[in-house]
C-alpha cells in the first residue's frame, strides 16, 4: 500500500494555538476540555466534570471499562451531543459550552475540521464509494465536483482501493468498508481525527488494514483521539494514553508509563484484566 497522505494537493494542518492547560506540558495544546459533565439522567453520568488537554501533535488513545465515558467524549466533541456545563476550546478558540436547557453550543465553523470514524462505518448504503466520498466537501466546504472527484481518486488509490470507486458499501469487506469512511472523513482536510472502536467489528486480517491505515496518519503527524480497546495496537500508535473510568480522567501518560508502571490502583485493576504484567 502506498503512503496515505491526509491533505493531497491541498493545504496541510496548521499547529495548535499555545495556551494553558491541567496536563504536564501544555505548550501547543490543540483541545482543552475542562469541568465537563454529561448525564442521562441522575443515575447515568457519562462525563464527570472531565479535564483534558491534548498537544497539536498528539496521538491520543483513551482506554478503560466499557461506560466510562469514552465513546461519549468523542461524540461530544464531534457535536453530536451535549454537555450540561463545563467548556471545551479547540485550536485556541471557545468550541463548546454547557447548556442545561439545550445540552449542546458549539462553533459549528470548528466542528468541520473534526473528522470522525465510527465502529460501524456508517457509510450511506444506497451511494457508491465514489458519490459516499464527494458528497460531504461538495456541501460543505462548496467544492467543485471535479476537484472532489480527484481527491477522492487520489485517496482510493493510495488505499489500494481505486477499484471500488463505482461500487456500493454492500459490495466491500469490513476492512474495505472502514478504510473508505477514514477517507472519506480525511476528504474534509480534518486537523483532528477521531476513531472510535474502528476495528472491533472487524476479524484479525482486516483490522491490519485499517491499523496500518492509521499508522500512515500517525506518521505525517495527525493529530489523533483514539478509543480501542485494543492493548498492543494502543501501545504502538499512542503518544499520549488516558485511562477513564466513570466519567473521570484517572491517570495518563506515555504508552510505557501506563502500561508497565500504572500509578493509580483503579488502572493497574483494569490493566490486569486487560494485559498481563511483567
Amino acid at each position: 500500500m502506498n503512503a496515505l497522505n491526509a491533505t493531497p494537493s491541498h493545504a496541510g494542518h496548521p499547529s495548535g494555538a499555545e495556551q494553558d492547560g491541567a496536563s504536564p506540558d501544555t505548550a501547543g495544546v490543540m483541545l482543552k476540555v475542562r469541568d465537563a459533565s454529561k448525564a442521562y439522567n441522575s443515575r447515568t453520568v457519562v462525563m464527570d466534570h472531565m479535564n483534558l488537554d491534548m498537544q497539536a501533535d498528539d496521538r491520543l488513545v483513551i482506554i478503560g471499562p466499557s461506560g466510562s465515558g469514552k465513546s461519549t467524549l468523542l461524540r461530544v466533541l464531534m457535536g453530536l451531543e451535549g454537555i450540561q456545563s463545563g467548556t471545551i476550546e479547540f485550536q485556541g478558540q471557545p468550541y463548546i459550552k454547557g447548556n442545561q436547557t439545550r445540552g449542546r453550543t458549539l462553533n459549528e465553523s470548528l466542528r468541520r475540521q473534526i473528522g470522525m470514524v465510527f465502529q460501524h462505518y456508517t457509510l450511506f448504503p444506497h451511494l457508491s464509494v465514489l458519490s459516499n466520498l464527494i458528497l460531504s466537501p461538495m456541501k460543505v466546504h462548496g467544492m467543485r465536483r471535479a476537484q472532489a472527484v480527484e481527491k477522492a481518486r487520489e485517496f482510493m488509490a493510495r488505499l489500494g482501493l481505486e477499484d471500488k470507486l463505482e461500487s456500493y458499501p454492500s459490495q466491500l469487506s469490513g476492512g474495505q468498508k472502514q478504510r473508505v469512511a477514514i477517507a472519506r472523513a480525511l476528504m474534509l482536510s480534518p486537523r483532528l481525527m477521531l476513531f472510535d472502536e474502528v476495528t472491533s467489528a472487524l476479524d484479525p486480517e482486516m483490522i491490519v488494514e485499517v491499523q496500518n491505515v492509521m499508522r500512515q496518519l500517525a506518521e505525517q503527524k495527525m493529530a489523533m483521539i483514539i478509543v480501542t480497546h485494543d492493548m498492543q495496537f494502543a501501545r504502538r500508535i499512542a503518544t499520549r494514553v488516558v485511562f477513564c473510568t466513570d466519567g473521570k480522567v484517572v491517570e495518563q501518560g506515555p504508552p510505557e508509563e501506563i502500561f508497565c508502571h500504572p500509578k493509580e490502583p483503579r488502572t493497574r485493576e483494569f490493566l490486569e484484566k486487560v494485559i498481563h504484567f511483567d
